[in-house]
């Protein structure tokens, strides 16, 4: 992705640091009046602050203007023309360090985001997957008795949104790469174009990774009832039983929770993929390799991506409800019922509805993991 890494950090008079991605860049505002020649910099956090005219690379600017200093914007940083994606790659382009960088990298993937080639892939793909799922637990209460492998809906549930986020993060990351890419906008049929080359690979590492986890947690959910019945079964005092079982459920209680984050990690892997054009396992080594350098960044980036598309997807969340509040009561019960008193039509529209509310949800966390991944592998990690 990047041939040569240049970057200078620039701290503002007002102690505010910011990010250039070349000499050229910090050149470029020094002389549009954007940061002021009391301004200090330094090539990495590791390194002291120095003064901006005693580096060698801006020297000449303590001669040439200190008689004629620029006069610098009420913020000491003005806009660029641009904004959106075609700004996201601008050399000239400054950014802000920290959490407000974090942020700021998450709006422009929003921006992104709320395009017709990306949003409505999502909208199919999200009430696919609902209604995949009652289908999933549909089937099973009308073909099985709902007390027989009342893990099978939920294996076959998940799955299933397995398989079909995997296409979709594909689909999207392909197409927001390429505008990232070209700085351009990019149709939906250029996403689908070598619809195999990606999906493939995005499809088997998902499954390999999120699916073995989400097994894992299934199993989870039993261990309990298992050494409870296991520990029952044996002659002991009942103290002596409860002191036995309590470490056993701390250690599932801390496990479960390790394997969710893991799977909402799991949205970096198809970015890893794209980007690189690799396999499912070359992949995964990327991916593990970038949790393992980053994973407190990468943790607040997806929680703060979460929250982003929660916001988002709120309008139409509450819309959602309010609307099937009491009026599906109304439709024509269906000759075919469910064991939970739910009848076909209303459990197809309810789902298909939900379907609408996760769809800003579901395109932004695979938008925005694109930027994440982007920034993190050749912004933080410019040696590897």
């Amino acid at each position: 992705m990047k041939d040569h890494y240049d970057p200078w950090y620039v701290r503002l008079p007002d102690g505010r640091t910011i990010k250039a991605k070349s000499t050229t860049s910090v050149r470029h505002h020094i002389e549009a009046g954007h940061v002021p020649l009391s301004s200090t910099v330094r090539r990495d956090s590791t390194e002291e602050w120095v003064n901006l005219v005693w580096v060698a690379e801006f020297a000449d600017f303590g001669a040439s203007l200190r008689a004629t200093p620029p006069t610098p914007s009420a913020t000491g940083l003005q806009p660029s023309g641009r904004s959106g994606v075609s700004a996201r790659l601008d050399p000239m382009r400054l950014q802000t360090v920290g959490v407000r960088g974090l942020i700021d990298e998450l709006i422009a993937a929003l921006d992104s985001t709320l395009s017709r080639s990306k949003i409505v892939p999502a909208f199919l793909a999200s009430i696919l997957i609902y209604l995949g799922l009652f289908a999933a637990r549909t089937v099973h209460q009308l073909v099985l008795d709902p007390t027989d492998v009342p893990w099978l809906p939920v294996v076959a549930g998940a799955g299933f949104a397995v398989i079909v986020l995997s296409i979709l993060n594909a689909v999207l990351a392909k197409l927001t790469h390429l505008e990232l890419s070209t700085m351009r906008p990019a149709k939906l049929r250029e996403g689908l174009k070598g619809f195999t080359k990606h999906t493939i690979p995005a499809l088997i590492a998902n499954s390999v990774v999120a699916g073995s986890c989400l097994g894992l947690l299934l199993l989870m959910r039993k261990l309990p009832q298992w050494t409870t019945h296991a520990l029952s079964s044996v002659e002991m005092n009942p103290n002596t039983q409860e002191i036995l079982t309590m470490p056993i459920l701390v250690i599932i209680y801390i496990a479960s929770a390790l394997l969710w984050i893991i799977v909402g990690l799991c949205w970096l892997l198809t970015p890893a993929i794209v980007v690189e054009e690799s396999s499912w396992l070359g992949g995964i080594r990327e991916w593990r390799q970038l949790i393992k350098e980053h994973f407190g960044r990468v943790v607040v980036y997806e929680g703060l991506a979460v929250m982003l598309g929660i916001a988002v997807a709120l309008p139409l969340t509450l819309a959602v409800g309010l609307a099937l509040e009491g009026n599906l009561s109304v439709l024509p019960v269906s000759p075919v019922g469910l064991g939970d008193g739910t009848n076909l039509v209303t459990g197809t529209l309810q789902s298909a509805l939900h379907g609408l509310t996760a769809a800003p949800l579901l395109a932004l966390l695979a938008v925005a993991n694109v930027f994440i991944y982007l920034n993190l592998r050749y912004e933080q990690t410019p040696n590897r």
